[in-house]
């Protein structure tokens, strides 16, 4: 076994107190494999985790509003709006006014962005393949029931 897969706990500590027996200790070394897996794999569209989700929910709900993307994603509104100026100031979403209300912007991508779009989705599912290669398809689908159960509880 090699270092990376060793025990880090104790000597003497009980197995359910050992810190690789503690499940959010295995979310955050996981998370922290996945997110550098991300960055380095998105690195030449400069894209982080919520900015690609941010554009995949806008590519797929074409119109929406940003209270409704906040929502989606479990984002406050303070923290999603300077994401949105970086993503319209790069040129990849674009907001228009609500016809109804002046006060409500709706966001779309950018012809330049829903051209990109695919090639990114292509990239996501690379990088997803790579970290998790060593889970079935049975596994995987198992792992993400898993994870959708902990969060969607959580939102209420």
């Amino acid at each position: 076994m090699d270092e990376a897969h060793t025990s880090r706990s104790a000597p003497g500590a009980a197995p359910e107190d050992a810190l690789d027996a503690q499940i959010g200790y295995n979310l955050k070394r996981a998370s922290a494999i996945a997110l550098n897996d991300f960055a380095v794999e998105l690195a030449e569209a400069a894209l982080r985790p919520v900015t690609y989700g941010m554009l995949a929910l806008i590519d797929e709900k074409p119109g929406i509003r940003a209270a409704e993307l906040c929502r989606l994603l479990g984002m406050k509104s303070a923290n999603m709006a300077p994401l949105l100026g970086e993503l319209e100031e790069r040129g990849l979403v674009e907001r228009d006014d609500h016809a109804g209300d002046k006060r409500v912007q709706m966001l779309a991508l950018t012809p330049a962005a829903r051209e990109a779009m695919p090639g990114w989705r292509r990239q996501v599912r690379r990088h997803e393949d790579r970290f998790l290669h060593r889970l079935t398809k049975k596994e995987r689908a198992t792992l993400l029931r898993l994870l959708r159960l902990i969060w969607t509880e959580e939102e209420g």
